[in-house]
């Protein structure tokens, strides 16, 4: 219903202004009897009457021959008074005399001129003569096939543009219907080059990033899910074992405090992110480029025992106005990437350049590919997919990294390639340097 109503809204727009066209142009020559546009009417009429002026005292059957032949010729009406007001000659009933403004006027020109008449006087002042000429009669024969093949010929090009515009308005509210009764795969899928297929355009994007959000939230609570399940499991084994027989239990209640650091970190991680989607701004205290980089190293090591980090540090004791709690997080999820993709050693580069300093993960693992690369980054999302207990984790790592470089100012960028490895790239600007 509601495409019809548009499309005989653009009708009835569209007949109505050829409709007023129309009328514009036949109604218009109506205004040729305004004042404005009889002067030449008026000169040929005052010419006339000066001649007949002339001619009725000495020839008066010659100017009823003329008036005859006039009459015959005359759109209009034309009487020929005396300066007393008496009737001389008429092409039809007599007109009204001249009125007494109109006698005044005439008294500093030769004539008077209102809507539809003219008044005029003979240059001797012995004869006043008033022509009304006729109104152009109203065209229907005209008007009325005209205005039918305008009616009909609007209605074509309604009925085109209508097809134009309402049906893929028409395909983009059924998407957004779709999209928003959940199925996340509808699309408008408009492939034309205006505004609307900008707009169709938009709209598939905008949809393809909401898809792809949820699913990764759906994917989020999974990963969760699975992520809490696992070493709450181990926990809860090892303290039934603990229960039945302590001494049993100690291997495995040895594990259990690497469990909770699992958990702790999960949960950490999500609650950062989200306070760094709420908070625009972060505490920032006098921290030394060393001072971050040897808590990240340590924590490194302690969390990957019989792994190795190797460091190259220049400029250790610059300082950085930056929130260190946040700083080391961001470094320590770029190392444990590092870590789950990479069974070699991995490199910590720190470099002070100009107002900047450049934190440097470098690994020799498996590396990613343009796709991937260029979908690293993004909430919940994990190059391999898997979850297994190797590169665990609900793909927050690198995306809770940059957002922790953003908030300082800076960013995370990554190089890599399939078999050769991934380098990230933390850049901090440094703030009150020495």
């Amino acid at each position: 219903m509601s495409k019809r109503k548009l499309g005989l809204r653009l009708y009835a727009l569209t007949a109505a202004i050829a409709i007023a066209t129309m009328a514009a142009l036949i109604f218009l020559p109506r205004f040729v009897g305004s004042p404005h546009y009889l002067e030449p009417q008026a000169a040929l009429v005052q010419n006339m009457v000066d001649r007949w002026s002339e001619r009725i005292h000495r020839d008066p059957a010659s100017l009823d021959v003329s008036v005859a032949r006039l009459k015959e010729r005359l759109r209009g009406k034309l009487t020929v008074f005396d300066n007393q007001g008496n009737v001389l000659r008429t092409t039809a009933e007599p007109l009204r005399f001249a009125s007494a403004s109109e006698r005044e006027e005439l008294e500093s020109e030769k004539w008077a001129l209102s809507f539809h008449r003219i008044v005029v006087r003979s240059d001797d002042g012995t004869m006043i003569g008033v022509y009304e000429p006729n109104g152009p009669g109203f065209p229907w024969a005209f008007f009325l096939p005209l205005g039918a093949g305008v009616l009909v010929v609007v209605g074509a090009a309604t009925i085109w543009f209508s097809r134009r515009l309402v049906r893929p308005m028409g395909q983009l509210a059924d998407a957004a219907q779709r999209l928003g009764s959940g199925d996340l795969q509808a699309r408008a899928q408009l492939h034309r080059d205006d505004e609307l297929g900008d707009l169709g355009k938009a709209f598939d994007d905008m949809a393809d990033r909401t898809s792809g959000l949820i699913s990764s939230q759906r994917q989020l609570m999974a990963d969760v899910s699975h992520e809490l399940r696992t070493p709450l499991a181990r926990i809860r084994v090892a303290l039934e074992l603990a229960a039945e027989d302590p001494a049993a239990a100690k291997d495995v209640l040895a594990d259990v405090g690497t469990d909770l650091d699992e958990i702790d970190q999960l949960i950490e991680d999500i609650l950062t992110t989200a306070r760094l989607e709420s908070e625009t701004r972060i505490n920032r205290t006098p921290t030394t480029i060393a001072e971050l980089a040897e808590r990240a190293s340590s924590r490194f090591i302690a969390r990957h025992p019989g792994r190795s980090l190797d460091r190259a540090i220049d400029g250790g004791d610059r300082s950085l106005e930056c929130d260190p709690v946040l700083l080391r997080r961001a470094l320590d999820n770029l190392l444990d990437n590092a870590a789950k993709y990479s069974d070699a050693n991995v490199r910590l580069e720190v470099h002070p350049n100009g107002k900047a300093v450049s934190f440097e993960v470098v690994d020799k693992g498996i590396g990613m590919s343009p796709d991937e690369l260029a979908r690293a980054g993004t909430p919940f999302w994990r190059a391999d997919g898997s979850r297994a207990r190797k590169t665990g984790g609900v793909g927050l790592g690198l995306a809770l990294a940059r957002r922790i470089a953003r908030a300082h100012g800076g960013d995370v960028t990554l190089s890599s390639a399939l078999g050769r490895g991934t380098t990230a790239r933390l850049e901090i600007p440094i703030e009150g340097e020495p």
